[in-house]
């Protein structure tokens, strides 16, 4: 059965029977990424449903969307595949696996990665699933590197002092975010840009980005998430397992041409104190290999992902 004809609370429940308890899926949520995603290849995209039950689904992406992006067409990805706890070892996951590989394979995709698609869940195989690992593994996945969620308690906290004056930071406003869009299209092509993209066509009004200015020029940016956000942000995925209020940080990015002198950090740092400010209890920094950098600031690892890729559909 193709998934954009099931009902999505079967999805919804299966999910959180089977790992709901380390990544609380909402019906928002799987809405947002899967079933409103133009870049779900349905065709990849399948479940096994046995006596009007369950049992298992694949989703597939590849970038399909016209924007003026840079954005790989010959990627795929699987956005997730999910298997009910008491059918496994019966061959379903196989059959999955295979039937969205070949659908990518001809939609011409080169390389599959498992998680990190536009509108993604993961960044990667959640790490203590070390079965699942050697699983895609011995299905010819090969590693790549490990990525981190990071987290800090707000509750309680002195905001941050910043090494640079605080007058080269503030929250962007919605006169702000053309100017965002087109710094981000030179200085960050790819996926930030067209996550910048999005949020610009959602009509953002740039209270989710800080600015680093110098010269009154646009330098450096971090995008900042939290319960008013247009979107449910990355960072912000897995509020339910958190008390409180949930803020997240992240992309961040500052021009070459200013780097070296603690800006990055400062702009984190300004980034923390304005969620605080607006009442947030916890923030999430996801998918980074920078652990080292924000540790600095008190963030400690939360959750941790095995990268893995696969070329496929070479002669």
């Amino acid at each position: 059965m193709y998934m954009d004809k099931l009902d999505h609370s079967q999805i919804v429940q299966l999910w959180n029977d089977t790992i709901g308890n380390r990544f609380p899926m909402t019906n928002a949520l799987w809405h947002q990424n899967t079933t409103r995603d133009s870049n779900v290849n349905w065709k990849g995209s399948v479940a096994i449903v046995e006596n009007g039950e369950l049992l298992g689904f694949v989703v597939t992406k590849q970038f399909q969307e016209q924007l003026p992006v840079q954005m790989s067409t010959s990627i795929g990805w699987l956005q997730c595949l999910l298997v009910k706890s008491s059918a496994r070892h019966r061959g379903i996951g196989s059959k999955l696996l295979y039937h969205a590989e070949e659908a990518l394979k001809e939609a011409n995709v080169r390389e599959i990665l498992l998680g990190r698609d536009p509108w993604h869940y993961f960044p990667g195989v959640p790490l203590e699933d070390l079965s699942a690992i050697e699983w895609f593994k011995e299905k010819g996945y090969e590693k790549t590197a490990v990525e981190t969620d990071l987290k800090k308690n707000m509750r309680n906290a002195e905001l941050y002092k910043l090494t640079n004056s605080a007058d080269h930071f503030r929250v962007l406003s919605d006169e702000d975010v053309p100017n965002l869009v087109q710094f981000l299209k030179h200085t960050f092509p790819g996926r930030w840009h067209y996550e910048a993209v999005h949020y610009e066509k959602l009509l953002g009004t740039g209270r989710e980005f800080i600015g680093l200015y110098q010269k009154a020029r646009l330098k450096g940016f971090c995008r900042i998430n939290d319960a008013q956000s247009p979107v449910i942000a990355q960072n912000v995925y897995w509020s339910g397992l958190v008390q409180g209020e949930l803020g997240g940080i992240g992309p961040l990015g500052i021009d070459k041409s200013i780097r070296g002198k603690h800006f990055g950090l400062d702009l984190v740092k300004a980034a923390a104190n304005e969620l605080a400010s607006r009442g947030v209890d916890e923030i999430v920094i996801d998918w980074t290999q920078l652990d080292s950098f924000y540790k600095k600031l008190g963030f400690i690892p939360w959750k941790r992902y095995q990268g893995m890729r696969k070329t496929i559909g070479v002669k």
